[in-house]
C-alpha cells in the first residue's frame, strides 16, 4: 500500500522506525515548519523532518496541510492510507477524502477513554491499571472514529507520564503496522466507540497541579506522576516554592499528623503526612532550581518541629 505520513515533535518517531521496517513505508512524510522554542527562540528542526531524512523518506514542511496546493500534492500522489500521529491540527472532510481506503490516527488511549489532547496523563490521573494504543479511522470530530485495532499496556506502579509517554510511542509504531497490515490483507473491520463511555483528556493546566495533602497519599502519588514531567506539581515549603518530582505512599500507622506536616526529613526522603497515609517526597525541584533528590534539598534547609508543606 501506499502511504503518506503526518506527525510532529518525539511521540510519532518510533512509528517512522516501525513504518521505515514494514511493508509500508511512506511515499511522503509531512511535518510542521522549523519553528522557535525556549526563551532565546532559537529555530529548531522538527525532529520527524531529522528522523525522516535519516531513514530515506521524502519530507516537506507545509505552513499548512489544507492548503490547496498541498492537498492538490497528496492526490497526485494517490496514497491509499494516511497515517497521522500527533500533528496537532483538525483535518476537514475534503482532505480526509485525498486517500483510497481512509485517514487513521494512532491515539495514546483506548478509546472513546480519554480523548484530546493529553491522554497519557489522565489515564495515571484516573487511577486506570491499564492504558494503550487506539489505531482508529479519523473523523472530522476530534478522537472519535470508528476503531480499528487497539493494543494494550499496563500501567506500571511508579511510571510516570515521561515514561508512559515513551513507552506508548514505542507500542504506537507497532500498533500502526498491526493496523495497515489488517487493511492491507482486506481484514480491517472498523468498529464504532460507545458513546456512553467517552471522556475527555483536555491539556494539563498548571494551575491543578497544586497538592493538596489533605489529599489522600494514594492521589497525590498520582498527581505527582501524571504531571511530571511537565507541568510539574505544585507545593511550598515555607516561602519557597516546590515541584515534586516523585514520591512513594506509605500507610500512616498512627494517623496522627497534620496534613502536609513533616514526620521525618533526611537522606531517604521527606515523609510528609497527608488526609490518609505518609507521602515520601523522594525528588523535588525548587522554583527555578535544579531537580534534586530530597536528601540533597534537606542538607541546604532547616526543618524544625513543626515544618509543613501546603
Amino acid at each position: 500500500m501506499k502511504t503518506v505520513f503526518l506527525g510532529t515533535d518525539d511521540f510519532p518517531v518510533p512509528s517512522l522506525h516501525a513504518l521505515a521496517e514494514s511493508d509500508h513505508r511512506p511515499a511522503l512524510v509531512a511535518t510542521k515548519p522549523d519553528g522557535p522554542r525556549g526563551r532565546g527562540r532559537k529555530i529548531y528542526p522538527q525532529k520527524v523532518r531529522l528522523v525522516a531524512e535519516e531513514l530515506g523518506f521524502p519530507c516537506e514542511q507545509p505552513a499548512d496541510v489544507l492548503a490547496p496546493e498541498f492537498m492538490d500534492r497528496l492526490r497526485k500522489l494517490a496514497p491509499d492510507v494516511i497515517i497521522v500521529v500527533s500533528f496537532g491540527r483538525i483535518l476537514t472532510e475534503e482532505f480526509l477524502a485525498i486517500p483510497a481506503k481512509y485517514c487513521i490516527n494512532a491515539h495514546a488511549s483506548l478509546l472513546p477513554s480519554f480523548r484530546g489532547a493529553s491522554p497519557v496523563p489522565h489515564a495515571i490521573l484516573a487511577g486506570d491499571r491499564v492504558t494503550g494504543i487506539t489505531i482508529q479511522k479519523i473523523e472530522v470530530a476530534l478522537d472519535t472514529g470508528p476503531i480499528l485495532t487497539t493494543v494494550e499496556t499496563e500501567i506500571e506502579k511508579h511510571e510516570n507520564t515521561g515514561a508512559l509517554f515513551n513507552r506508548l510511542a514505542v507500542l504506537s509504531g507497532k500498533a500502526l503496522v498491526q493496523g495497515l497490515d489488517l487493511i492491507a490483507s482486506g481484514k480491517g473491520e472498523l468498529r464504532p466507540q460507545d458513546e456512553a463511555k467517552a471522556t475527555l483528556a483536555p491539556k494539563l493546566v498548571k494551575e491543578n497541579g497544586f497538592i493538596d495533602w489533605e489529599n489522600a497519599a494514594e492521589e497525590i502519588d498520582r498527581l505527582v506522576r501524571g504531571y511530571t514531567p511537565k507541568p510539574g506539581s505544585r507545593t511550598r515549603f515555607g516561602p519557597r516554592k516546590l515541584i515534586v518530582m516523585e514520591g512513594r505512599v506509605e500507610d500512616d500507622n498512627f494517623g496522627l499528623g497534620m496534613p502536609g506536616g513533616v514526620m521525618t526529613a533526611g537522606e531517604e526522603g521527606i515523609r510528609v503526612c497527608t488526609g490518609r497515609g505518609i507521602f515520601r517526597v523522594l525528588r523535588l525541584k525548587p522554583e527555578n532550581g535544579r531537580n534534586m533528590t530530597a536528601g540533597e534539598f534537606v542538607r541546604g534547609h532547616q526543618f524544625p518541629p513543626d515544618a509543613r508543606f501546603g
